[in-house]
C-alpha cells in the first residue's frame, strides 16, 4: 500500500471525527440553551424534586402540630431523627427555655443503665406487687393487677413504677447520671436559641450533709428513696427542657447518633453530630420493643397509634412540675415510612420522625393522643407521594390476627401470657367453669352459662386493639383454660366430660351438659339486641341500678329488682373493721379520694333506691365527695377485694377504727348467683331465673345456633368504608386552629349546628359552610328517593326511621368516634353515620358517592333485617352508590369463592386488602345484576 493511499484513509477518518465532534459539541449547545432561564424548561432533579416534598411536609407537620395543641398549655416538637432537623414546632420557647421533670419517659434510659451493668437481661422476669412502697414516699402502679412477671420491654410498655424504682436502688447512684449525661441530658441540645437552658443532672446527694439531716440508721433508707425517685423521673435532680429529651431519644433509638438540634429547612441542612453514643443492638431491640409495646398494649395504647400506616413506637410519661401539683403529659414517638418494618422493628436507619408532645395539666396517654394526628399527617404525605408502603398491614407484633367471626373467640391468658382462639361454645365453658365452678344447680348453671354467652356476642373484640376479644381477668369475664387430650376442645362436637380437663383439675359432667343444653342460646332486649349482661356472687337483697351504680343511662332490665332468694346465702350481711390508718392509706393512693394526711369521718352522703350507696363524702385535711361503687374499688385495690364487699354498707366510726356493715357481693347487677341457686334449688326453670333478674329480655337462638344476637350485633357495631379517590391530588384535613402561648387556658368544646329535614338529621361544626352541610342533606335526600323508588320496583317495601349524620371536624375526631381506621371514608351504626371532614371528601371528589354508600347500607340492612352476607352488602352498596368504576381497577388477579370472600371481609388487614376484597364484593354482585337484574338482588336480600 502506497503512502499516498494510507495518508488519504488518514484524512478520511479524521475528517468523520471532526464532523462527529462538531455534532457533539451543537448538540451540547443546543442543550445548554434549552436549559437555559429564557427557554422555561430545564432537566428533571429529583433532589430538587425531594426538597420540594420535604418542604411541603414540613408544612403539613406544621399544620397537624398547631391544630393537635390548639389553645392547650404545652409544646410540640416535630424533628428528623436521622439529623437533628426540626421539622415543625409548637411554643418553640418553652420547648428550650424550662427545664421539667420528665417523669417516666426517663424509664428507658433507666432501663439501659441496668442493662449496661448486667442488674438485668432479656430474660429478666419481675413481678410487680402494684406498688413501690419507700421510706418517705409511695407509689401505685397505674397497670392492671395480677400481670405475668414482667420483661423489661413488658416493664417499659407498662410503666411499672414498682419495677423501675427498685431498679433505681439497686443502680448506685452514678450509673444512672453517667448514662443520661452521654446523652446530653444536663445540656443545652444546640437548638439555635440564645435562651437554650441546660437543666439539671446531679446524682443523689451523699456524704456528711446527708447523714446530718437523716438519722444514721436512715441514711440508707434516705438515699434509696432519692435514687428510686431519680429511676423514674420524679426528681428535681434531674430536669430536661423538651427539645433535650427529643434529642437524647432520638440518639436513643437512631443508633447512638446525638444530634445538634436546630430548625431549618431540607435544601441547606447540615447535620451536627455532637456525640455517638455507643448502644448494642439487642439492648436497644430492648427498649424499642417496649416503646411498641406502649403502643400495642401498654400506656400509650388508647391512643391508638397502632391503628395508623406507619410504625409508631413511643413512650409516655406523667411528671409534677419543680414547682406546683398539676402533672405535666409527655410523649415521645417515632415513625418509620411504612407499617411494617423489614424486621418487624425499626432499625436504627428507618427510624424518621420523631414527635415530642408536652401536654400542661395532663396524662403521657392525653400527650400520646395528641401525637396522633401529627403521624396521620406524615403518613397521608408519604403515602400521596408514593414513599411509602402504607398500605402493609403490619405483622410484626406478637398480637395474634384476629378472629373472622363472632363464633370464633381469641382470649390472652394473662398470667401465661398467651392467647388462644378457640369457639364460642368452648369460651364460655372455660368461663363456667371458673365462674360456676361451686354450682350444684343444673338449672343456675344454665341459666349462667347464657349470661356468659350474651356477654360474649355483645362485647366481642372487646380487647380488639390488643389483638384478641378478650381478657382471663374480671376486667372482661374470668376465664380458666381448656385442653382435651392435647387438643383444643370442642363442647359441640361432643368432647367427653370425663376426659375433659382443665389446669386445676376436672371439668365436670355438670358444667359441660349446661354448655351443651343452651348451646346458642342468648338474652336479647326488646330491639332484638344482645342484653347488656352482667352476673355477681350476691346483690345482698336487691340487683343493682346500672344507672346509680356507675353514672351511665340503664336499659329497664339493669334498674335493680328485689331479691328474697339471696337473702339466705353466704354474703347475705357481713361486717368489716377497718383502722383509721389502713383506710387514710388506701385513701391517699387515688386523687378522687385523697384528703390529706387525715381523715376525721366517712359519712354517706346519698343512697340509691336498692339501698347501695350512690355519694360518699369523706373529711380531713379536706373534704372530698366520691361514688361510692369508686370508694369501694379505691378501698378494694389497696386493703384486699374481700374488704368491703359490695356498696351496699353502712359506716360508722368507733374510735380509731370505722366499722362497715353490709350485704351482698360484687357489683350486684343482673344475675345474682346465690339468688339463681336458691331459685333453681325451689324448682325454676333457667329461663325463669333470667326472667326475673333482666326482665324484659327474652331467650332466643338463630337457625345457625349462635343465637339471633350473632346477626343483630352486626348492627350495633360501626362498621367502616374505604375512602375511594376520584381525584389524586388531597391532603389529610387538619382543621384550622390558632397558634397559642404555653400561658391560654383550655378552650371550651367547639360549638355544632344541627340541619333537619324529614329523614334527616345532619350535625355539623361551626366553622363547616353552611351550603356544605345543605349538600349533604340534600344529597342525602335525593339518594333515599332513588333507594326507595328502586326496591319499590322490584316490589320489596322499606321502612327507615330518621337517620342521624355527624360531620366530623377532624380525621382524629372521626376515628375517635367510631374507632375506625384513618383511611376510611365514614362509617355506619343502626341508624348513625359519621362522617370524615366534608372538605376532605370534597377534595377527595367522594362526597356524594360515600353518602350513597352509607344510605345504601341503611337501606340494606332493612331489607335484609340485618342477615345479608357482607360480601352481598358492600357489593351492592357500591353499586347503588355508583363507584363500581372506582373499585374495579383494585380487584386482584386471584378469584375467591363466596365463603373465603365473607371470612376476609369481616377482619380486612390493610387498606390495599379491602379495596381489593371490595371490588372482588362488587364484581360477584355486578354478575347477579348481569344474569338476572336489579330485582333479582333486591329479592334475593328480602328472602335471607
Amino acid at each position: 500500500m502506497t503512502i499516498s493511499r494510507i495518508g488519504s484513509r488518514y484524512l478520511d477518518r479524521m475528517t468523520r471525527e471532526h464532523a462527529l465532534l462538531l455534532t457533539c459539541a451543537c448538540a451540547a449547545i443546543l442543550f445548554i440553551g434549552l436549559a437555559s432561564p429564557r427557554s422555561g424548561w430545564a432537566p428533571f432533579d429529583s433532589s430538587r424534586e425531594n426538597q420540594r416534598d420535604e418542604i411541603e411536609i414540613d408544612s403539613a407537620l406544621k399544620e397537624a402540630a398547631t391544630a393537635a395543641l390548639g389553645q392547650r398549655e404545652g409544646t410540640i416538637i416535630v424533628m428528623d431523627a436521622q439529623t437533628g432537623r426540626v421539622r415543625a414546632q409548637v411554643n418553640p420557647q418553652l420547648g428550650s427555655t424550662q427545664a421539667l421533670m420528665p417523669g417516666s419517659t426517663l424509664k428507658p434510659f433507666t432501663a439501659l443503665a441496668a442493662l449496661r451493668s448486667g442488674l438485668i437481661d432479656a430474660d429478666s422476669r419481675t413481678v410487680c406487687p402494684g406498688r413501690f412502697t419507700g421510706l418517705s414516699f409511695s407509689l401505685p402502679c397505674v397497670h392492671a393487677d395480677h400481670l405475668p412477671p414482667f420483661t423489661p420491654s413488658q416493664a417499659i410498655a407498662y410503666s411499672c413504677n414498682y419495677y423501675f424504682a427498685s431498679l433505681g436502688q439497686h443502680l448506685g447512684r452514678d450509673q444512672l447520671v453517667e448514662t443520661l449525661r452521654s446523652f446530653g441530658f444536663g445540656q443545652t441540645a444546640g437548638s439555635g436559641e440564645n435562651q437554650d437552658v441546660a437543666g439539671t443532672l446531679r446524682p443523689c446527694e451523699t456524704g456528711n450533709r446527708a447523714r446530718i439531716r437523716t438519722a444514721e440508721s436512715n441514711h440508707a433508707a434516705a438515699q434509696n428513696d432519692c435514687e428510686a425517685r431519680e429511676a423514674i423521673g420524679e426528681s428535681d435532680h434531674i430536669l430536661v427542657t423538651p427539645v433535650q429529651l427529643l434529642a437524647a431519644y432520638a440518639a436513643l433509638v437512631n443508633g447512638g447518633h446525638l444530634f445538634e438540634t436546630r430548625a431549618g429547612d431540607a435544601n441547606d441542612f447540615q447535620a451536627v453530630e455532637r456525640g455517638r453514643i455507643s448502644i448494642s443492638e439487642q439492648h436497644r431491640a430492648i427498649i424499642t420493643e417496649g416503646m411498641r409495646g406502649a403502643v400495642r398494649y401498654g400506656t400509650a395504647r388508647s391512643a391508638r397509634l397502632d391503628s395508623l400506616p406507619v410504625f409508631v413506637i413511643g413512650k409516655t410519661g406523667t411528671a409534677n412540675p419543680a414547682k406546683g401539683f398539676r402533672s405535666n403529659g409527655w410523649f415521645v414517638g417515632f415513625a418509620g415510612s411504612t407499617a411494617s418494618p423489614s424486621a418487624g422493628e425499626l432499625k436504627p436507619n428507618e427510624v424518621k420522625l420523631a414527635v415530642l408532645v408536652l401536654l400542661g395539666r395532663s396524662h403521657g396517654s392525653q400527650a400520646a393522643a395528641l401525637a396522633k394526628p401529627i403521624f396521620e399527617a406524615y403518613a397521608n404525605e408519604l403515602s400521596y407521594r408514593g414513599q411509602s408502603t402504607a398500605d402493609k398491614v403490619d405483622h410484626s407484633s406478637s398480637a395474634p390476627p384476629r378472629s373472622d367471626s363472632a363464633s370464633t373467640v381469641r382470649v390472652h391468658l394473662v398470667r401465661e401470657n398467651i392467647t388462644q382462639e378457640l369457639t364460642l361454645e368452648d369460651y364460655v365453658l372455660g368461663v363456667l367453669r371458673t365462674e360456676g365452678s361451686m354450682e350444684t344447680q343444673p338449672e343456675a348453671l344454665k341459666a349462667l352459662a347464657i349470661a356468659i354467652r350474651t356477654y360474649a356476642l355483645r362485647n366481642h373484640g372487646r380487647h380488639a386493639k390488643d389483638g384478641y376479644d378478650f381478657c382471663s381477668t374480671t376486667h372482661c369475664q374470668r376465664f380458666g383454660s381448656a385442653q382435651v387430650r392435647g387438643s383444643s376442645p370442642t363442647v359441640r362436637e361432643g368432647a367427653n366430660a370425663n376426659t375433659s380437663t382443665l389446669p386445676n383439675g376436672r371439668v365436670s359432667a355438670m358444667l359441660v351438659a349446661a354448655v351443651r343444653a343452651t348451646e346458642g342460646q342468648v338474652m336479647l332486649d326488646d330491639h332484638g339486641q344482645p342484653a347488656d349482661v352482667y352476673f355477681g356472687a350476691s346483690c345482698g337483697g336487691e340487683t343493682a341500678n346500672l344507672g346509680t351504680l356507675w353514672g351511665t343511662s340503664p336499659p329497664p332490665y339493669l334498674r335493680g329488682v328485689r331479691d328474697e332468694f339471696c337473702q339466705s346465702g353466704p354474703h347475705a350481711t357481713w361486717t368489716d373493721v377497718i383502722t383509721r390508718a389502713d383506710l387514710l392509706r388506701a385513701l391517699q393512693t387515688d386523687t378522687r379520694t385523697d384528703i390529706g394526711l387525715r381523715l376525721d369521718q366517712v359519712i354517706v352522703r346519698k343512697r340509691d333506691e336498692t339501698g347501695r350507696v350512690e355519694f360518699i363524702t369523706l373529711e380531713g385535711e379536706q373534704r372530698k365527695t366520691v361514688r361510692g361503687w369508686d370508694f369501694k374499688i379505691i378501698v378494694g385495690r389497696v386493703l384486699g377485694w374481700n374488704v368491703l364487699k359490695s356498696s351496699r354498707f353502712d359506716v360508722a366510726r368507733a374510735g380509731s377504727t370505722f366499722v362497715f356493715r353490709g350485704s351482698g357481693f360484687g357489683h350486684g347487677l343482673g344475675l345474682c348467683q346465690e339468688g339463681a341457686h336458691v331459685m333453681a334449688q325451689r324448682g325454676a326453670s333457667y329461663t325463669r331465673i333470667l326472667e326475673k333478674y333482666f326482665p324484659g329480655t327474652s331467650v332466643s337462638r338463630d337457625r345457625e345456633g349462635r343465637g339471633d344476637a350473632a346477626s343483630a350485633n352486626a348492627s350495633s357495631q360501626w362498621r367502616a368504608d374505604i375512602m375511594l379517590s376520584a381525584r389524586r391530588n388531597f391532603r389529610l384535613s387538619v382543621s384550622p386552629r390558632l397558634r397559642v402561648s404555653a400561658s391560654v387556658s383550655p378552650s371550651p368544646r367547639p360549638r355544632v349546628l344541627v340541619l333537619s329535614s324529614e329523614h334527616f338529621r345532619v350535625t355539623y361544626p361551626a366553622n363547616v359552610d353552611r351550603r356544605d352541610a345543605d349538600q349533604v342533606l340534600n344529597t342525602l335526600e335525593a339518594a333515599r328517593a332513588d333507594f326507595l323508588h328502586r326496591a319499590s320496583a322490584a316490589s320489596i317495601p322499606i321502612e327507615i326511621t330518621t337517620l342521624q349524620i355527624r360531620l366530623n371536624e377532624s380525621t382524629g375526631d372521626f376515628t375517635a368516634r367510631t374507632g375506625q381506621p384513618w383511611w376510611a371514608a365514614a362509617a355506619t351504626k343502626g341508624n348513625q353515620i359519621e362522617l370524615q371532614p366534608v372538605g376532605l371528601l370534597k377534595r377527595r371528589g367522594v362526597l356524594t358517592t360515600t353518602l350513597r354508600h352509607e344510605l345504601a347500607h341503611v337501606v340494606i340492612d332493612a331489607v335484609s333485617r340485618n342477615r345479608a352476607p357482607r360480601w352481598l352488602e358492600e357489593g351492592f352498596a357500591l353499586y347503588l352508590a355508583g363507584e363500581g368504576a372506582a373499585i374495579s381497577r383494585y380487584r386482584s388477579r386471584s378469584t375467591l369463592s363466596a365463603d373465603e370472600l365473607e371470612k376476609k371481609l369481616q377482619r380486612p388487614g390493610s387498606q390495599q386488602e379491602m379495596r381489593s376484597l371490595y371490588a372482588e364484593a362488587y364484581s360477584d354482585v355486578s354478575e347477579l345484576i348481569r344474569s338476572g337484574g336489579e330485582a333479582r338482588v333486591w329479592k334475593k336480600l328480602a328472602l335471607g
